[in-house]
């Protein structure tokens, strides 16, 4: 068995991390240095360090049925990057949105890319719905449910 790596790039703890499903060898990982830190594992150092926030970042997910889309959680805040523009050291966010009421926990992405959820400290889950592409999201409900059972699944 091979022995497990460890990635360095944040300056604080990481708070998250998400593999490519279409780019073999490809991480990304949140921290609370608010920063989103790129790996491609047949490297050994990082790739590219985004600085996102000032504030911690809590989660992040990649759009399933487009990876080309990540969606970062900071604070109140979802902000969504087109990975194409990371190439340049575009770190604009193509959308920001700010619909939850307290702190978010985590983002999910479900896996037709139909709906994207936000569950915060309040316990509060928001779910967008794109109509024409992912980062065009308007707010279709607010639940307030135990958010650790619900996000997963959405």
């Amino acid at each position: 068995m091979a022995e497990a790596r460890r990635l360095r790039g944040h300056k604080e703890t990481a708070t998250c991390c998400v593999a490519s499903g279409d780019r073999p060898g490809l991480v990304a990982t949140s921290g609370e240095d608010g920063c989103v830190c790129w790996f491609d594992m047949r490297c050994k150092d990082v790739q590219l360090v985004m600085n996102v926030s000032e504030e911690p970042i809590s989660s992040l997910c990649f759009n399933s049925g487009n990876e080309n889309i990540i969606y970062v959680s900071s604070g109140k805040e979802v902000k969504c990057f087109d990975v194409h523009m990371l190439a340049s050291n575009s770190w604009r966010a193509l959308e920001n949105y700010s619909y939850n009421k307290e702190e978010i926990n985590q983002v999910a992405c479900n896996s037709k890319s139909s709906f994207l959820a936000s569950a915060d400290d309040g316990g509060e889950v928001k779910v967008f719905c794109p109509y024409f592409e992912i980062f065009d999201l308007y707010l279709i409900e607010s639940r307030r449910y135990t958010y650790l059972f619900f996000c997963p699944f959405v």
